[in-house]
């Protein structure tokens, strides 16, 4: 990358030294929005890499380690395994603040951005605020949108 910038600026250098040759006066307009686009370009540059700088990379989940999950899920006072997860799966959505579209025909209920919810028709669409709320109206999950 470091030897591509390299020769476009040899290039760049040597375009500019050859109209210098030629007169300044004549291609000074030339000169200056030559000058002008390298120089916005290093800003460019140098913005990009100090907004990289002063964030840093996402810190990585690893979840490959199921016996602590398993370990965290059983330490709940009175409630199985399933129950639990149906209640984190309940405060993630509420928690986003995620509308539940549900079909009054086939009573089942998607995340807007399943397939489903995308493909259903506008007049056989039931909007929930939770999964809770969608459950209680007799509703199921679809099969196929993952979470749900």
């Amino acid at each position: 990358m470091a030897r591509l910038i390299g020769l476009i600026f040899q290039n760049i250098m040597r375009y500019l030294l050859s109209k210098l040759s030629n007169g300044v006066k004549d291609n000074q307009n030339d000169i200056i929005l030559i000058i002008g686009v390298i120089l916005i370009s290093l800003i460019s540059f140098g913005a990009g890499c100090l907004y990289e700088a002063n964030f840093p990379s996402p810190a990585k989940l690893d979840i490959s380690d199921v016996s602590q999950i398993e370990k965290l899920t059983t330490q709940l006072p009175n409630k199985k395994k399933s129950e639990t997860e149906k209640d984190l799966q309940e405060q993630k959505s509420e928690a986003l603040q995620i509308q539940i579209i549900g079909n009054k025909n086939s009573k089942v209920y998607h995340y807007p951005w399943c397939s489903g919810a995308k493909n259903m028709r506008e007049e056989n669409k039931v909007f929930f605020n939770s999964i809770k709320e969608a459950q209680e109206a007799g509703f199921r999950p679809a099969g196929n949108c993952p979470g749900l």
